[in-house]
């Protein structure tokens, strides 16, 4: 292949070919990524970086937010749960697919349509005026994401100068996980002095810097010359991903009765089932499992998807659990949170300069280890409601998180050839979302189920409405606030020691789910060329 040196450099993975590449011919796209100035590559990076903050931001800025929506557009707290998970669900279903679409019209061109995409979606869910709306238009959200998002980061990682990949990932993963962490404290304090309108607002002049910067740094139009995909495949996925992730979520309400839950997740996993089988026979599939045949890939794809389960689902909880347990408002809520975003700052860009020295697995086995511990720690904050055990398990996650995410998203894109790096994206990306759906969906259904039976039969809210104190319990903000205004004294503090109570032993779930990322890590398996460190 034109401009590949002949020794490759220290910790550069041999990539993974694919049958319809060894049929192509040679890619001129490919030598002008080899003689990209270092002007054109920074360029780049700050606009696919730009882009990706977008996506991470929407993941959390919402869920300070959730409360004052309710109250506004009248929803409860299923309803309120779907406004973050049908942007996730979608993300999760369809990430793939974006990838795919990616490698078969080009990646900048992808990029370009995703961000429009995501822009008018945003603006629309700011200017929604009902639950039903606002949903949809997170849908939407969600449609610009999965275009924009493996085609960005198959750019930044294939126009990165050679043996600086590390590095430049983690600026590119480091300010997105930034993003992650800030959207709290950035939602709670748009949401307390602007309004919950103007959390989505703020993504259109960061789109529109994102397109400048896209149109004058002219990313490589790489793509794939092979143009058909599976129809099959994405209606599978589609419909069994939705059906799988609300059946957990719903399991912690009672609207929808005690059986229906269950036999939505039933259903979900047998298409799950039959999407993967599929995937495994047919000539082009939406999801690339010869990819999974890789052990080191399979491996990275297995820590994000597990660290992204403890990860969303534990910002979005924290934030339920500062406002109700801890009664402080949208704005307090997100600056309680910094404990966790600050340490991700400093340290993202030093495991991307470690990763290119020692590569994936001396970072990510005591990294996953600590990460997990954090989160049950920080099921031991909520259980015991201190405050003081809370900023400690945010810090030790926010300083693990990095050396575990960046160095396994590096590695996973590293190993494939600039030509398909769209689909390994989109491989990434599914176990990612997927993980954050789950997480969410788990967390739920735990918040709603642990607390319901004390809270039902609650001596101190006798008189009260029982179902105004059964949705408080479950977390939902808006019956809180009711409760608070009047309700006595002790059935207030009943209800928020329920909340925490159901919040807790969600963190402790997530934790333990997280920890097998630590499995996953003494796994990886660097590729049969040795040509990773020897520490590897």
């Amino acid at each position: 292949m034109h401009g590949r040196p002949k020794t490759r450099p220290v910790g550069t993975p041999e990539r993974v070919a694919f049958s319809n590449v060894d049929r192509d011919p040679p890619n001129p796209e490919l030598d002008e990524i080899a003689s990209l100035s270092p002007r054109r590559r920074a360029l780049i990076l700050v606009a696919m970086t730009g882009s990706l903050s977008m996506i991470m931001m929407d993941t959390t800025v919402v869920g300070v937010a959730l409360a004052e929506i309710g109250r506004d557009l009248g929803l409860n707290e299923s309803h309120l749960a779907w406004v973050v998970n049908a942007y996730l669900l979608a993300l999760a279903a369809l990430i793939a697919l974006g990838g795919r679409i990616g490698d078969l019209v080009g990646k900048n061109r992808a990029f370009m349509v995703g961000v429009t995409v995501f822009a008018l979606a945003s603006l629309w869910c700011g200017l929604a005026t009902s639950g039903t709306m606002l949903i949809a238009a997170r849908v939407l959200q969600a449609v610009g994401a999965v275009l924009m998002q493996p085609a960005s980061g198959a750019i930044v990682i294939s126009t990165a100068a050679p043996g600086r990949e590390g590095r430049t990932m983690g600026i590119y993963i480091g300010i997105s996980m930034l993003s992650l962490a800030i959207g709290p404290v950035l939602g709670g304090i748009v949401t307390e002095r602007f309004g919950w309108h103007w959390i989505f607002f703020i993504n259109l002049p960061i789109a529109a810097i994102a397109l400048a910067l896209a149109a004058w740094a002219r990313p490589p139009a790489i793509r794939s010359t092979d143009r058909a995909i599976d129809a099959p495949s994405i209606a599978m996925l589609v419909v069994s991903l939705p059906l799988l992730v609300g059946g957990i979520q719903e399991t912690g309400a009672s609207e929808l009765g005690r059986w229906i839950p269950y036999g939505m997740i039933v259903a979900g996993l047998l298409g799950l089932l039959a999407f993967l089988r599929r995937q495994g026979r047919v000539d082009n599939p939406v999801l690339q499992m010869k990819l999974l045949r890789d052990r080191g890939f399979l491996a990275d794809a297995s820590m994000l998807g597990l660290m992204q389960f403890a990860l969303t689902g534990t910002v979005i909880q924290l934030s339920v659990l500062l406002q109700s347990t801890f009664a402080l408002d949208p704005e307090a809520a997100g600056f309680a949170t910094l404990p966790l975003m600050l340490p991700v700052l400093f340290f993202v860009q030093i495991s991307g300069r470690l990763y290119d020295r020692y590569g994936v697995r001396r970072l990510a086995i005591p990294a996953a280890i600590a990460a997990s511990a954090s989160v049950v720690l920080l099921g031991v904050g909520s259980l015991t409601t201190s405050m003081s055990v809370l900023v400690v398990a945010m810090f030790l996650l926010g300083c693990a998180i990095p050396f575990v995410n960046m160095p396994s998203n590096t590695d996973g894109m590293r190993r494939i050839d600039p030509v398909n790096r769209g689909q390994a994206s989109g491989v990434l990306q599914t176990f990612r979302m997927f993980g954050s759906t789950l997480g969410i969906a788990f967390m739920t259904a735990m918040v709603g189920n642990v607390g319901r039976r004390d809270v039902d039969s609650a001596a101190a809210c006798d008189g009260v409405d029982p179902g105004v104190v059964a949705r408080a319990g479950r977390g939902d903000l808006g019956d809180l606030a009711t409760l608070v205004a009047s309700a006595p004294d002790a059935c207030v503090e009943f209800v928020r020691t329920e909340i925490a109570r159901g919040i807790g032993w969600g963190f402790v779930f997530a934790g333990l789910v997280a920890s097998l990322a630590t499995v996953a890590a003494i796994a990886w398996r660097p590729p049969a060329s040795k040509a990773s460190r020897s520490g590897d």
